[in-house]
């Protein structure tokens, strides 16, 4: 069920409780209205009554004259007053003369608020010492009428009310339905990964903050996907440019030399070579190949890290640095801890200090550098600080962009400090793992 229909279906729900609410409320303010005129009519005749017969100045015939003229009086509103007659026949009198009224209530209502007809008797006693009763009963088809036109008034403004209550309700409920469909079209297209959908503003405060939240999550998304891009993109330069580099190193290299060898080996064969100068250049050649090729694996991927573990590594990496940054000094502290760290882990960890090493040879124009991987907390912690000029461009180069990637793709957390001309702290958290 969609919320408008819910809401919708409560509003009635809601509307139709009131009108029977009301309704029971209307009928019984009618049948007391009713029963209240009908008792004030009653007792307003009795009173009259009881006047004319306490008047001093009426004697005998003024008194039958009198009790003649009650007798032959017409009905008079809610009331039926006869001298001298039978209740029980008054009664059925009154009765049938309130049905021959004309009854503009449905006889439903009349049947709700229809009271008891009330009669009461009054005995005279006239000049000869006789007494009479006078018969007065009441008929409230008149005001019983009166309530139901009353009634209709009150039910109609209800409904009425009630109306112009679900019209309002459902106007503001379509406006921010509008306002929440405008906001699922621009989160479809956002999730289909356009993300230069922009939401507008919103009359709605709640509305419009959630349009600022959602605007600033597309804008996020889309910077970090130009990011990622450009990541992509560089990651295929580095590979194109090692892939460059490593075949030149092999023709300069290993090309050249095994050339080399083999003209030695032809010329070992020669009656008149001097074998041992040539076996002596072999070695030589030998020698110096072996150290390229363990430059080249390093490049690709350091020995020492599954060999010697992770502190060794490091510990390596800082005086191939120390050697190539002799105004540098590097400091080192390593949590032997981390020994037991997962393969997975550490060469992340190698590659993260790698890469700020070189951001700081290259960019800090520093003198010291801290480098701090500790456990803490079950957590990876990789402090890197210097003391160098600090950070010179708003936006992070590629080597911050794929620190932040590695830490985030782990699980982890990346922060950069840089306060003004105090040098830079990098502080990256991954997850601890160990080796199963």
């Amino acid at each position: 069920m969609s919320i408008r229909a819910l809401i919708n279906l409560r509003i009635i729900a809601s509307l139709i409780l009131i009108l029977v609410f009301s309704g029971i409320v209307a009928i019984w303010q009618a049948r007391n209205s009713v029963e209240k005129e009908v008792r004030s009519s009653i007792n307003l005749a009795v009173q009259m009554i009881e006047f004319g017969l306490n008047q001093d100045s009426l004697d005998s015939n003024d008194i039958a004259l009198w009790i003649d003229n009650i007798n032959n009086m017409q009905p008079v509103r809610h009331l039926d007053v006869h001298v001298g007659k039978n209740e029980k026949t008054e009664k059925n009198s009154t009765l049938s003369n309130a049905n021959e009224q004309e009854q503009s209530a449905p006889q439903w209502f009349v049947k709700a608020v229809m009271v008891d007809f009330l009669t009461h008797n009054h005995n005279i006693t006239i000049a000869d010492g006789s007494i009479k009763p006078i018969v007065i009963n009441a008929n409230p088809m008149d005001e019983i009428n009166e309530a139901w036109g009353e009634t209709k008034i009150f039910f109609w403004t209800i409904v009425f009310m009630s109306a112009i209550i679900f019209l309002t309700i459902n106007f503001v409920f379509n406006s921010m339905l509008r306002a929440v469909n405008t906001i699922l079209y621009v989160l479809r297209q956002v999730e289909g990964g356009y993300f230069d959908q922009v939401l507008p503003p919103f009359k709605i405060s709640e509305f419009n903050d959630i349009a600022v939240e959602i605007n600033g999550m597309s804008n996020a998304l889309n910077t970090a996907r130009k990011n990622n891009q450009a990541l992509a993109l560089r990651t295929m330069q580095i590979q194109e440019t090692e892939r460059k580099d490593m075949s030149r190193e092999l023709h300069d290299e290993m090309g050249q030399s095994l050339t080399a060898i083999k003209a030695m080996a032809v010329t070992c064969q020669q009656p008149s070579s001097d074998v041992s100068a040539i076996t002596s250049s072999i070695i030589n050649i030998c020698d110096h190949l072996s150290v390229v090729v363990r430059s080249m694996m390093k490049t690709l991927h350091p020995l020492s890290l599954s060999e010697l573990g992770l502190g060794a590594s490091l510990s390596e990496l800082v005086r191939e640095w120390q050697r190539c940054s002799e105004s540098l000094h590097f400091d080192l502290n390593y949590d032997a801890s981390l020994e037991s760290l997962n393969s997975d882990i550490a060469i992340h960890v190698y590659r993260i200090v790698q890469e700020c090493l070189t951001n700081v040879v290259k960019h800090a124009n520093a003198s010291k550098v801290n480098i701090v991987v500790i456990k803490l907390n079950n957590e990876v912690k990789i402090s890197i600080s210097d003391n160098g000029q600090g950070k010179q461009s708003n936006s992070p180069g590629f080597g911050l962009l794929g620190m932040r990637e590695r830490a985030e793709n782990l699980g982890g957390t990346f922060s950069l400090e840089t306060p003004e001309n105090s040098g830079v702290n990098v502080v990256v958290q991954l997850p601890f793992r160990g080796n199963k």
